[in-house]
């Protein structure tokens, strides 16, 4: 979808900009809601980050594609989710862990990540 959008834009294609808005209205008063509370109500803050939400959003799905991982998958989410809970509670509860709780959290989701897509898939 990213790439879609670039080659919107380059080509000045209008017409693919009216069909995204219809199609996915929904989704930008989601995303624009979501930014808008965790700005507080500053509604230039949470436009920018509507479209950049968006952005790394359609990167992501085109990422999945184009590398064949699988991210957004209920089985992933499920495994991802139930081990963050054990990890995190396991890094909280020790002394050493507790001031690396950001790296101890991104360590899990890149072998979660690498386990579930070379045995799991």
């Amino acid at each position: 979808m990213f790439f879609q959008f670039l080659e919107a834009l380059l080509s000045l294609d209008l017409g693919w900009f009216t069909w995204l808005v219809e199609h996915n209205i929904i989704y930008a008063f989601a995303f624009f809601t979501l930014c808008f509370f965790f700005w507080d109500g500053n509604i230039r803050k949470a436009l920018g980050a509507t479209i950049l939400l968006s952005l790394v959003a359609w990167i992501w799905v085109d990422m999945e594609t184009i590398s064949g991982m699988v991210i957004f998958a209920g089985s992933f989410l499920a495994i991802y989710y139930i081990t963050k809970i054990a990890v995190m509670a396991f890094a909280e509860d020790s002394p050493a862990l507790r001031k690396h709780l950001v790296l101890v959290g991104e360590i899990q989701f890149v072998v979660i990540l690498l386990v579930f897509n070379v045995f799991m898939r």
